[in-house]
């Protein structure tokens, strides 16, 4: 849910997937219940819309729990009351040229993503604490700006290692291409395109070498492919790579 809002670019899509979004917060008792613990302070999101500057950016809490309270309460009063997304996210590129497509990639990235990210960061947490990473046969997936955690027994362990070797060399054969590609491509942002190349290479060389790559180079690696995603045209070949590199990621088992 999360990271096909963040990867949105139509105005009345990304509203579509934010109140998606929101919605599947509300009704999932695991998160509703993580928003509820910080929910911690009510903010006038009408009266802080309406008096903010026209080209404002909106002034983000530092305390994490009010920083969670305040995004959230942005997001919910936002899908109630707006038809538009760029409502609220126009003043996050401003500057001449700027299209919608910008603003709604940018306030994703300052404002929606700490969102994600706080709630990944509890399911990792979540996953620990109930024991779910030390069952043998458990899959736990943690995707990085995804925040999706998926556990399921398998019930033929022989027949899993087999297919995980199968999907180790996809993974290899794939991450080996992309990263020749990225190198290659012509990418602004190139702190974005270097973190992606190296959390990629090293995750790559981890499993080349017989080792798990850790959690969080999987993580940063996918939250690196993720955000150079929102500015590769779809339909490229770069792009397809990506998308197929960041699903093979997230198939890893730990």
């Amino acid at each position: 849910m999360a990271g096909d809002l963040l990867n949105a670019q139509d105005t009345y899509e990304a509203m579509r997937l934010a109140i998606r979004f929101v919605s599947y917060i509300d009704n999932e008792p695991i998160l509703s219940d993580f928003i509820s613990k910080n929910n911690v302070l009510e903010f006038d999101m009408k009266e802080i819309i309406q008096t903010k500057e026209y080209n404002g950016k909106f002034d983000i809490p530092i305390k994490v729990n009010e920083e969670i309270a305040f995004i959230y309460q942005l997001l919910k009063y936002v899908t109630d009351n707006f038809d538009r997304y760029d409502t609220i996210s126009r003043a996050y590129a401003f500057y001449s040229g700027a299209k919608i497509a910008d603003s709604i990639r940018e306030f994703n990235r300052e404002v929606v993503k700490l969102l994600v990210n706080h709630i990944t960061d509890y399911l990792e947490e979540k996953a620990i604490e109930l024991g779910i990473d030390e069952k043998p046969n458990a899959k736990v997936l943690v995707q990085g700006n995804v925040g999706q955690l998926n556990f399921s027994e398998t019930g033929n362990i022989q027949a899993n290692q087999t297919n995980n070797q199968n999907g180790d060399e996809e993974l290899i054969h794939l991450a080996k291409e992309l990263i020749t590609l990225l190198r290659e491509a012509n990418i602004e942002n190139t702190a974005d395109k270097e973190d992606a190349i190296d959390f990629v290479e090293e995750a790559t060389n981890a499993i080349e070498s017989g080792n798990q790559p850790k959690p969080s180079v999987i993580r940063r690696a996918t939250e690196s492919l993720n955000r150079l995603r929102t500015v590769v045209d779809d339909g490229t070949f770069l792009a397809s790579q990506m998308d197929k590199v960041v699903q093979a990621l997230s198939h890893i088992q730990f």
